[in-house]
């Protein structure tokens, strides 16, 4: 089946073009850096998706899942940086956690050495309240 049929990437699709629709209408030098890593983040889920798929299974899809998800956590932690800095990004955080946690769960479907460590360590990171600086 086409790419296009997962939610994992639906929803990384739905956010990419959710930060490209922000960040065209946000734009400053000031947050120049932060947003163009950002930009580059959000596109790089869905196309990762995309281009382990069309390898096929095996290791080479494994690593572009992997990347699919690290850049997702990345535009989550980017997201929430400039939401510190007093951004409206909410939203796009939703989305994006959305994002991380499909990706994840795609990325564990097709890695069959993957240890389920991992993912308890995500559930108590989030499942305690953190405090920002300020």
């Amino acid at each position: 089946g086409s790419h296009r049929t997962l939610t994992a990437w639906q929803v990384a699709h739905e956010s990419a073009l959710a930060v490209y629709r922000y960040v065209d209408q946000r734009w400053t030098p000031a947050r120049a850096a932060a947003y163009d890593q950002l930009r580059r983040a959000s596109l790089s889920v869905p196309l990762n998706i995309a281009e382990g798929c069309a390898v096929g299974r095996g290791a080479r899809c494994r690593f572009h899942l992997r990347v699919a998800h690290g850049s997702s956590v990345e535009t989550t932690e980017i997201l929430r940086f400039l939401a510190d800095l007093g951004e409206p990004v909410a939203p796009l955080v939703s989305l994006a956690d959305r994002t991380a946690a499909l990706t994840y769960r795609l990325w564990q479907r097709v890695d069959p050495s993957f240890s389920v460590l991992g993912y308890a360590i995500a559930f108590l990171v989030k499942s305690f309240p953190h405090s920002t600086p300020g």
